[in-house]
């Protein structure tokens, strides 16, 4: 189990320690430990950078999740997103000295997935994801690497996404003979996925290498820039106040383009509960709120003005949730948990 925690912690943080790859408590590592059938994954609500040999992450019964999605039978009718979040609570498997924490909100197909997953909501990613041109991109881009790729419509989290994901991945597999080690998942992220190690991070380095060298773009963005205020802090990341000098930000500008779930967890809903916690001031963003809280809407604010002003950049079509996909959002019962957790 300790070479499990520390290949864990290894993937969260070479994935979580860059703002471009992930914002916030967004993303989610997992590794399998094939000889007693546990997964160790992240815990919701915290960030991949917080995970270490005691904190920040949860063991699962793996073949308890994994046999629930190759036996589930639509034909019943019953609420399968109750159902499947009941089954991935009792999957928890305590560990001696390890706080018992819930389980990412993706945990089904980490399940289903192979031994180590990467999970990101990478900018980079993201400018395909979020383009009604990406999934074209994608294969032009993609199409000559030696790994296989699928790229998934943006379904909602949690039980339909991992359905889906297995559905679409047994069909490549019977059409290719090859299991897909990259997934793209529209107006979501990218999960990258292997049996070794190495092979995945160097897989991921790819995938984003590779859309950042395609669009020209800078190697800038890997951190943001936080001033202390009387009150809290002052946002001086270049993206945030190059945007803010020159364009209005507020709720309305951010309600009207819904990129992907964690602009609303964050951005969108701090403005709609606790707005004195998030105010843009004369050109400036200031955060009256702790480090913490602080950090997680600044990485989410750069993030979604890096995506949206690349893609208008790029005379690509930014590609949106709509209002059906947003509301589930906002009162998914998971996701308010993850807003919860401090």
């Amino acid at each position: 189990m300790q070479k499990t925690i520390k290949d864990l912690i290894d993937i969260s943080q070479y994935a979580g320690s860059r703002a471009d790859y992930t914002q916030g408590g967004g993303g989610n590592t997992s590794v399998k430990n094939n000889d007693n059938g546990t997964m160790l994954i992240k815990a919701s609500g915290y960030r991949l950078v917080d995970i270490n040999e005691t904190t920040a992450f949860v063991a699962v019964d793996k073949n308890k999740i994994y046999n629930y999605y190759n036996s589930v039978d639509l034909s019943v009718e019953k609420d399968y997103e109750k159902e499947s979040a009941e089954v991935s609570k009792s999957s928890v498997v305590p560990l001696q000295g390890i706080q018992t924490l819930r389980p990412s909100v993706e945990v089904g197909f980490h399940a289903i997935l192979k031994k180590y997953v990467i999970h990101t909501h990478s900018v980079y990613a993201n400018i395909l994801t979020c383009s009604q041109e990406g999934e074209a991109l994608a294969e032009k881009l993609f199409k000559d690497k030696d790994f296989g790729f699928i790229f998934l419509p943006y379904i909602n989290p949690g039980f339909e996404l991992t359905l889906a994901m297995k559905n679409k991945i047994d069909c490549y597999v019977k059409e290719t003979g090859k299991y897909p080690e990259v997934i793209f998942m529209k107006n979501h992220g990218l999960v990258v996925t292997g049996d070794y190690i190495d092979r995945v991070k160097a897989v991921n380095t790819d995938v984003n290498e590779t859309i950042r060298n395609y669009f020209g773009l800078g190697d800038d963005f890997r951190s943001v820039t936080l001033v202390a205020t009387e009150t809290g802090f002052k946002s001086e990341t270049k993206i945030v106040t190059d945007f803010v000098k020159n364009n209005v930000l507020d709720k309305a500008v951010l309600d009207e383009t819904p990129l992907y779930p964690d602009q609303l967890v964050y951005l969108n809903n701090i403005l709609a509960h606790s707005p004195n916690t998030m105010v843009v001031k004369d050109g400036t963003v200031y955060y009256n709120t702790d480090i913490k809280q602080a950090t997680t809407l600044e990485e989410t604010l750069a993030a979604y003005l890096f995506v949206v002003t690349t893609v208008k950049n790029a005379n690509l079509t930014v590609s949106t949730m709509n209002e059906k996909e947003v509301y589930f959002i906002n009162n998914w019962e998971a996701e308010k948990y993850r807003r919860s957790v401090k």
